[in-house]
């Protein structure tokens, strides 16, 4: 056991781990801040969560010009889950910066906040890294503990703890859903390691089969539930509704993010050997999500729960990659990763936007909050507008780039009628992105709100402002020069 530990390059390994081990470092750090008793501790677990981030996106920028693929023990070393990890990364430190004022506003400033973030990302991390389904499943849960946390943190806020509970009970179901499949696929293939099984499950025997494929279906499912798939999405609008508005940006984009990687991941090694039916049982799902997500969004008054309904269609729209992948995996790959860039960042600016609303005018409920805003700041309308309008796909945006990107490619992989289902519901999305838009710039809010509202002078407000110019700029910048971008989602699919 010595000799055996001893021959391992433990330099490459801590290489190879170096973007996983800084989210881990800095989760653990500002877990220590956290046990301070001193009411300043807050800023340093802040500071450390912040620095935990920066370091992972700088280890995985500079690994992924080098990676070669392949995995260390059950953890995949590539540019996939690089792209994954640098995703999670910038997802999580967006949330971080734009909390503070967020919570100050509302007097919920308490220790655990920000580890409770660096660890959800650590797990988001190895979710999207995993090449081992126990692992996978690990890093399911230690992801999940953290973010359930996080969306009752709130306790004095009814919707807060109710969003928790419910997020709680389904995501105990979901991984019992997710054991069953792990169990199963083991003892139909003897191995819970992605590339093994999908050479035993190829030669398997019939009645194997047919347990590997009842496996297969169990794992879908608990997947489906992370990233908000249609049936299993019952939860995303009371828990986005709930959550305190940085934790539902980092739930709509770090989560779905490494959950949608990770079933990438099993996609590409054995989702092949499911053949007719893991096609049928995806492409059902995929439009379902689809069509469920904008017609619910269409009668939403609540814009926290609209944008709940909307981040379940774009779920749909990206699991459309998965029934094709057999038949195009390269592309099928680049497209998911350029659409969940673009996705990420109109889904964290949109967030961002409504809850910078909120400092001024209270938890954003309806879209009367809305009302009027171009009026008294007319940079958070037009940063929100930019947002919304990606997210409905209308050019020159980053967000019709994306849907092109991905509808063409699900349709030169022969799949045109779902990719027509797409289109349809890109279309239906229109009328409840530009509803937001119409209330901040056409009608007036009344007078006395007006007046009342406070002035945005909380610390760290400059972040907020900073953060939602970051994303503006690459949602507008990157939709007209998309070129760099595309490199980089075509470089990591190889």
């Amino acid at each position: 056991m010595i000799d055996a530990l001893m021959e391992i390059d433990w330099m490459t390994v801590l290489k190879s781990w170096a973007p996983l081990l800084s989210l881990l470092g800095g989760g653990v750090l500002a877990l220590a801040f956290a046990a301070i008793s001193d009411g300043r501790a807050w800023r340093m677990e802040l500071a450390a969560s912040l620095a935990g981030f920066l370091a992972a996106i700088v280890c995985s920028w500079q690994l992924w010009p080098t990676a070669q693929g392949g995995a260390l023990a059950t953890i995949a070393v590539d540019r996939l889950s690089l792209a994954g990890v640098l995703i999670v990364s910038m997802s999580a430190a967006f949330a971080a910066v734009v909390s503070p004022s967020y919570l100050e506003a509302r007097g919920e400033v308490r220790p655990g906040y920000y580890s409770l973030i660096s660890l959800a990302a650590f797990g988001m991390a190895v979710l999207a890294s995993a090449a081992d389904l126990v692992t996978l499943l690990v890093a399911f849960e230690s992801m999940s503990l953290a973010v359930y946390a996080l969306v009752g943190f709130m306790r004095g806020r009814p919707a807060s703890v109710e969003g928790a509970l419910k997020y709680f009970i389904t995501g105990a179901f979901a991984a019992a859903f997710l054991c069953m499949g792990i169990a199963f696929i083991f003892g139909s293939a003897g191995t819970t390691d992605l590339g093994l099984i999908a050479v035993r499950a190829a030669g398997a025997a019939a009645d194997a089969r047919h347990v590997f494929l009842f496996g297969l279906a169990m794992v879908t499912a608990g997947l489906a539930f992370k990233v908000a798939a249609a049936p299993f999405h019952g939860w995303a609008p009371d828990a986005y509704d709930g959550a305190p508005t940085p934790v539902t940006l980092l739930m709509a984009t770090g989560v779905k993010a490494a959950a949608l990687i990770a079933f990438l991941r099993i996609a590409l090694a054995i989702g092949t050997a499911g053949g007719q039916l893991w096609h049928d049982l995806l492409w059902a799902l995929s439009a379902l999500t689809i069509l469920w997500g904008n017609l619910a969004a269409l009668k939403q008054q609540n814009i926290k729960r609209m944008l709940a309904y909307s981040c379940i269609a774009h779920a749909g729209y990206m699991l459309m990659v998965f029934p094709s992948i057999a038949a195009a995996p390269v592309a099928m790959v680049r497209a998911l990763l350029l659409y969940l860039v673009a996705y990420s960042l109109m889904t964290a600016g949109a967030f961002a936007a409504i809850g910078a609303v909120g400092l001024a005018r209270g938890e954003p409920s309806d879209l009367g909050h809305f009302a009027g805003i171009s009026r008294k700041r007319p940079w958070l309308a037009a940063a929100l507008s930019l947002f919304l309008v990606s997210l409905a796909g209308f050019p020159p945006t980053l967000g019709f780039f994306g849907k092109y990107y991905l509808f063409l490619a699900v349709v030169k992989a022969g799949d045109v009628a779902l990719a027509g289902i797409a289109v349809a519901g890109s279309v239906i999305s229109a009328c409840y992105y530009l509803r937001p838009v119409m209330a901040m710039y056409f009608h007036g809010a009344k007078e006395r709100a007006v007046e009342a509202e406070p002035p945005l002078t909380h610390a760290f407000y400059a972040a907020v402002v900073a953060a939602l110019a970051i994303a503006a700029l690459s949602v507008a910048i990157f939709g007209v020069l998309p070129q760099d971008l595309v490199a980089f989602v075509e470089a990591s699919a190889l």
